[in-house]
């Protein structure tokens, strides 16, 4: 591949982290529909570019949206059912 392991490693960590620190405000705002889309899309291009190479992080990302839809701030469970769907 085009990039290796220990970059995969690194780019989903990030993903997951940026994805974890996003801002929660509960007056949703056009500024912050627009920051959750962009963060949206960022998750959704690196998983498409590892493809196959994400199934051993899968485990992780589950555990982490698992855990952002138990949250008990509306707008964090949203986030997370944001990214699965």
């Amino acid at each position: 591949g085009d990039i290796d392991e220990r970059l995969e490693e690194r780019l989903i960590d990030g993903i997951l982290y940026a994805f974890q620190e996003q801002a929660v405000d509960l007056n949703i705002t056009t500024s912050n529909a627009k920051e959750s889309q962009i963060m949206l899309d960022g998750f959704g291009t690196v998983v498409n570019a590892l493809g196959e190479r994400c199934k051993p992080y899968l485990k992780q990302v589950a555990g982490t949206i698992k855990w952002r839809l138990n949250n008990k701030a509306a707008s964090v469970r949203m986030q997370a059912a944001d990214l699965i769907g």
